[in-house]
């Protein structure tokens, strides 16, 4: 050890400094950018700490923004603040450390300063020592590279929270609240509110003070061009005169554990202790990467899919499919907000490797939307086509036109014998494989009296079909049948779109899907390969009771296989994805059924009371978003994702 005078400590830190290979440690209160730039060396390899004080705005105004432009150029550097530092130390490599009463400022270290002693210390022992000590102090401060955005200052529950912040950020942004050295809890900004403190006397005796009196002090922290020490500044002053500040009401949404992922653990526990008053909040891109590739249950997802950006950030955000293909999924939203488009996002990030995805398509939007490589899409578009599968079909398309056959007599009994023979809600019994409607109905004629009415009768509704729906949809039957067995047996392609709008008739378009996704739960029983069905505007197939036209019951045989396929499709790693811009008119319980929710932009109250049952009252706040959302931001809960989360898709 080696005491050194005022003269001596400048040229010997300087020597020291610039002998460093891999670290420098250093506190000092107060640092000009002046002398750091002077003992600083030009190897940018270098990891060097520094910890600075920040008790009041002075700190800072003695420690300009010089200081940290010039460790951020130094990409290991990290700088810290602590209120109570008093200590000056530097440590060099392990090898040696100066100790004493210099700030790194002009008056500490140049000659015409303060009269200051340092002592060198060389003993290896003295200076782990001494590294143990800034360790401690380091632990005790903030890293102000950290992106600290404030520090609570209440927490309500283990739930809920308050927090000061330092700087104005959006709501709905994520933060990190530290527990220990490898947990956190993950929260959420559900809103923000700005305070005067000084017009409540209710705040009198509370810490915060005046801040609105020193304006000139304000403007000169923000007159900055380093945003670092704008946050170190503003949080100095804050540390001073507390009282014009912006609170923000946090969800803790978990606690997280990163190790636990090494451990096969589940990272993701429900946070059962509040976080303490004082604990800084932080931004995490880096830990939140992670954390967004976790399933409802904590457990890495077996297959993420990305879909989007984390709201308000270029971080993306996954979808976990094995719980999609299991568990299910809605994407409920108005036309124009997003939904046809997320659909779009989450095809064209997916490996097809394990999975097999049917698309049911009532516009016929979805392949020329598609961005990726359209030779594995099978694109089946159905011609236009009449396509009764039961007797009670065909006996309502005859009522339409006002033959109403009851089976009295032996003539009825005979052609209604005949349509029972023939169809049948099953694709391999159905006589259309053989046979196209226009050839039932003559052959039905054929049965009927040479004079009598119904012959009549049948002549002049099969003339009326054609005129009403063109000759083609009474001959089409053949050709669709041998489309729908192509495209089931087709083992090369990986996405079937069935396009269906060329289909005129609402209870044909009903029967066809629902034969078809008839046909794709047998498959599931009896293949190990994981399938989805997409229905787009599902309300069209699985109606809620009462809406519109079409069917919610026995007759309705899409809603049957729709509510087959959520009840039972999991049994058989067969997913739904039911798409609506009318969640009011969707079957209630097929709704219930799909566990991960895509809710975008939603205005009008019936549906915005149907999808109130997916938002948990700490959700209250971005419920009451849905009708203020722009196209293309969507809030996702449930069972694929780890939390709730508010993200945006790319439109176009």
């Amino acid at each position: 050890m080696r005491i050194l005078t005022k003269d001596e400590i400048f040229s010997t830190l300087k020597r020291l400094i610039s002998s460093a290979e891999k670290e420098i440690l250093i506190t000092s209160p107060w640092i000009k950018s002046e002398i750091l730039r002077q003992i600083l060396p030009q190897n940018k390899n270098l990891k060097i700490n520094v910890i600075i004080r920040a008790s009041k705005l002075e700190d800072l105004l003695i420690t300009d923004p010089d200081v940290f432009d010039i460790l951020d150029k130094y990409p290991k550097a990290n700088i810290y603040l602590n209120p109570d530092l008093h200590a000056k130390i530097v440590i060099i490599d392990e090898n040696k450390a100066i100790v004493g009463s210099a700030n790194l400022t002009k008056a500490g270290l140049l000659e015409d300063g303060n009269i200051e002693t340092s002592v060198l210390i060389e003993n290896k022992k003295e200076i782990k020592k001494l590294k143990h000590y800034f360790k401690e102090i380091k632990e005790k401060s903030l890293d102000i590279k950290n992106k600290i955005f404030g520090f609570i200052i209440n927490s309500t529950n283990s739930r809920e929270a308050e927090a000061v912040l330092l700087k104005k950020i959006p709501e709905q942004t994520y933060i990190k609240i530290p527990i220990d050295e490898n947990a956190f809890y993950l929260g959420r900004i559900s809103s923000i509110k700005n305070l005067n403190l000084g017009i409540f006397s209710s705040y009198e005796n509370t810490v915060f003070k005046n801040l609105l009196t020193k304006v000139d002090q304000i403007n000169q922290i923000f007159q900055s061009k380093n945003s670092l020490w704008e946050s170190s500044a503003f949080l100095s002053y804050l540390f001073e005169n507390r009282e014009n500040i912006y609170i923000a009401s946090i969800e803790i949404l978990a606690e997280f554990n990163p190790k636990k992922v090494k451990e096969k653990e589940s990272i993701l526990k429900t946070p059962l202790e509040p976080p303490k008053s004082g604990t800084v909040i932080t931004g995490f891109e880096e830990d939140i990467k992670n954390i967004l590739k976790i399933n409802h249950a904590g457990y890495e997802m077996s297959m993420p899919v990305e879909f989007g950006n984390l709201f308000n950030t270029n971080i993306p955000v996954f979808l976990d499919l094995e719980k999609i293909t299991t568990m299910h999924m809605a994407v409920l939203g108005t036309t124009g907000s997003g939904k046809t488009t997320l659909i779009r996002r989450i095809l064209e990030h997916l490996n097809f490797k394990n999975i097999k995805t049917y698309i049911f398509d009532i516009y016929g939007e979805y392949f020329a939307n598609l961005q990726m490589n359209k030779e594995i899409i099978d694109h089946v578009v159905f011609d236009d086509v009449l396509f009764p599968i039961t007797v009670e079909d065909l006996k309502e398309l005859l009522k339409e036109e006002g033959i109403n056959i009851q089976e009295k007599s032996s003539e009825e009994k005979r052609v209604l014998a005949l349509f029972r023979s023939y169809l049948k809600p099953d694709i391999n019994i159905l006589a259309f494989k053989e046979k196209n409607l226009e050839d039932i109905i003559l052959e039905a004629i054929d049965l009927t009296d040479v004079s009598g009415i119904l012959k009549k009768e049948l002549i002049e509704f099969l003339e009326i079909l054609k005129r009403d729906f063109g000759e083609d949809s009474l001959n089409n039957q053949s050709k669709t049948i041998k489309k729908i067995h192509n495209s089931l047996s087709s083992s090369h392609k990986n996405i079937v779109i069935f396009n269906l709008s060329k289909i005129t008739d609402l209870k044909s378009r009903i029967n066809l899907s629902g034969i078809i996704m008839k046909e794709i739960f047998k498959t599931a029983r009896e293949t190990d390969l994981a399938q989805m069905v997409i229905l787009e505007e599902a309300q069209n197939f699985a109606p809620e009771k009462g809406y519109g036209e079409i069917p919610s019951g026995v007759e309705n045989i899409s809603y049957l296989m729709a509510r087959k396929i959520a009840t039972e499709g999991r049994k058989f790693n067969l997913g739904l994805i039911a798409i609506t811009q009318r969640p009011a008119s969707i079957s209630k319980f097929i709704l219930s059924q799909l566990n991960t929710q895509a809710i975008f932009k939603l205005i009008n109250k019936n549906d915005l009371e149907a999808v109130s049952v997916f938002f948990e009252f700490s959700k209250q706040d971005v419920y009451n978003l849905l009708p203020f959302l722009k196209p293309g931001t969507v809030f996702i809960t449930g069972l694929a994702v780890p939390f709730g989360i508010l993200a945006e898709i790319k439109l176009g």
